[in-house]
């Protein structure tokens, strides 16, 4: 199979690991993925870029109901679009970091979309969650950083493995799941400058990445077909993006941990490239380091980093994500990083903004050797006195070297979804996660929100 088409091969990648969705090795991961995830859906239904879709489409004809959506419906392609939006709204959702991909969004979105109009069981929906996050992750990390330079993988890889998480949940046959890789590879986008500047359209690489691989998933299986060699022909979507590569993920055999078990789960509502200056920043901080006694701050951490979060001077929320050093700065002026460490308050606060004017973010070569498997940083601070501190992290928070435990994780389930579902009703979503596989239908899992909250 190594020279067949790679939609062929990913399909059978896809059917391996569908095959070891129950596996007592992978539970774990799965199930802090699938937590995780219903954390920053539902959160992010709320959220300022999620309301204009709601707005929109919220109020059209269809049988799969929206998260937060107050009783409101939408068709399977709708909902997989609000939901994956919603699920990259807050900056808060997973990261698979040799893929420089956020996969869960996409992926589950579909998944979840698809599970509900076909009334499918947990087990069933659970194998195409799997499969999705396998192939998705693994063409994000073939396409690698000279895609990711210009292109939001999100949107391009995430096409590919909600396509694959769809149709695999719709219990598609291995040919019908190929061309629904084939279709899929056509219809993926999201290009980088819609971050690099103000604006609020980024999740919606995500959600359009999920709505593209449900319509892929059901056009397949209702007989379109598309170019076999999409992903790697000589105007395929590698050449076509810039990536350089020889689809070595892509073709290599199912290791012995799935690659569900690889995610980092993000513990900051902010771009993941500045993950470890933050760590390395809190670091200084318990160390007894004051703001007022800093005369200057010097971030230095990989290239990818310094390029995409390195808006110097933000001016909005939007940018402050994006921004090593606003969220270096409010890790040394109030020893943590929330939600509302970028709202507009803490930008023009005077005790962050002045160290903001004060720093300096710069690319090292030992960051870069270690990227994109390990993101890591160094933040050194000077002191009025002349005294130079520095602290240095090489695997950022919640990665699968550095990982969050689960009474974080399920902190942050709870920060998130409770304001929208309610204490109880976030409390039996928490549990109903612990054991989807059991579920008869998924129609029963208590996700939405109440009519009237």
């Amino acid at each position: 199979m190594r020279d067949a088409p790679l939609a062929a091969v990913l399909s059978d990648v896809a059917s391996e690991a569908a095959d070891r969705a129950s596996s007592p090795e992978a539970a774990p991961a799965i199930g802090r993925t699938l937590t995780d995830w219903f954390a920053v859906t539902v959160g992010g239904s709320a959220a300022p870029a999620t309301a204009p879709l709601l707005a929109a489409l919220g109020a059209g004809s269809g049988d799969v109901p929206l998260a937060g959506g107050r009783g409101l419906f939408a068709s399977v392609e709708t909902a997989a679009l609000i939901h994956g939006t919603a699920a990259h709204a807050l900056e808060l959702d997973d990261i698979y970091a040799p893929g420089l991909y956020h996969p869960g969004a996409p992926t589950i979105a579909a998944a979840m979309a698809v599970a509900h109009r076909s009334d499918v069981t947990g087990a069933q929906f659970l194998r195409g969650v799997v499969a999705g996050i396998e192939v998705g992750c693994r063409v994000a990390a073939d396409l690698g950083p000279a895609h990711y330079r210009h292109w939001h993988t999100t949107g391009t890889a995430g096409a590919v493995g909600a396509a694959v998480a769809a149709a695999v949940t719709r219990g598609a046959t291995r040919e019908q799941v190929a061309q629904a890789i084939a279709v899929a590879g056509t219809m993926a986008g999201g290009v980088q400058q819609t971050f690099r500047q103000d604006g609020g359209a980024k999740p919606l690489h995500a959600g359009h990445a999920a709505q593209s691989g449900v319509v892929a998933a059901v056009t397949a299986i209702a007989g379109l077909t598309g170019a076999p060699d999409v992903l790697e022909g000589e105007s395929g979507l590698g050449v076509a993006t810039g990536a350089d590569t020889q689809w070595a993920a892509c073709r290599a055999p199912l290791g012995d941990a799935l690659l569900v078990q690889e995610l980092t789960v993000k513990p900051y509502p902010c771009c993941g490239h500045t993950f470890a200056a933050i760590d390395a920043g809190l670091l200084l901080r318990q160390r007894g380091v004051r703001a007022e006694d800093i005369s200057s701050v010097r971030i230095e951490t990989y290239s990818a980093a310094v390029e995409t979060a390195g808006i110097l001077q933000p001016r909005k929320s939007s940018e402050a994500r994006f921004s090593l050093p606003h969220a270096v700065s409010v890790a040394l002026v109030e020893g943590e990083v929330t939600r509302s460490s970028f709202d507009e308050e803490r930008i023009t606060d005077p005790r962050v903004r002045d160290l903001v004017l004060q720093s300096t973010v710069q690319a090292a070569a030992d960051f870069d050797r270690d990227f994109p498997h390990r993101r890591g940083a160094r933040v050194s601070v000077t002191l009025t006195t002349g005294d130079v501190l520095t602290a240095e992290v090489r695997d950022r928070l919640g990665s699968p070297q550095n990982p969050i435990d689960d009474a974080a994780l399920q902190r942050k389930f709870e920060d998130l979804t409770v304001p929208v579902l309610g204490v109880e009703q976030a409390r039996q979503l928490l549990l109903a996660t612990s054991s989807i596989e059991s579920l008869a239908s998924m129609r029963d899992l208590p996700w939405t929100a109440p009519v009237g909250r």
